[in-house]
């Protein structure tokens, strides 16, 4: 597999911790005690809340926002913003949820499958999209834009 351009190597760890926590949810789902499985659903909503806002708002704004015009790219693109919508509308579920002292083992396992579809699709084709079609010299300078330390 190739290498991933240096811009894109802090979303793609986050693809990986964003699998972890899929395969979390999937784990919660089965899990019997109700009280625990909300637990283990929380956990996510701290991780969607604290990390993977902040990643969906990087790679529409750093990385989708230079193809949004390019014709070969704006369904790619779009996908992946409808996308992040569904998984804001399915956390906004889970929240509501978790409000109430619950965690419905269907939304956690519908979650799960969303958030690891759409890592795939990322990786697989999304971003040797963007590595193909924004210039090098766009993408050495988001290398440093976006999270410290990057």
């Amino acid at each position: 597999m190739a290498r991933r351009h240096d811009a894109l190597i802090p979303l793609s760890r986050d693809h990986h911790l964003a699998l972890a926590q899929a395969r979390r949810l999937e784990n919660a789902a089965g899990v019997g005690d109700g009280a625990a499985r909300t637990r283990m659903a929380d956990d996510f909503i701290n991780f969607y809340l604290g990390r993977l806002l902040r990643h969906f708002h990087e790679e529409e704004e750093l990385f989708f926002a230079p193809l949004v015009d390019l014709e070969a790219a704006q369904d790619l693109v779009m996908r992946a913003v409808r996308e992040h919508l569904q998984v804001h509308a399915a956390a906004r579920e889970l929240i509501s949820q978790i409000s109430r002292g619950e965690s419905d083992p269907q939304t956690l396992v519908r979650l799960s499958k969303m958030l690891t579809a759409h890592v795939r699709f990322e990786e697989k084709e999304l971003f040797p999209l963007v590595e193909e079609m924004v210039p090098e010299a766009t993408l050495a300078e988001l290398a440093g834009a976006g999270r410290p330390g990057g």
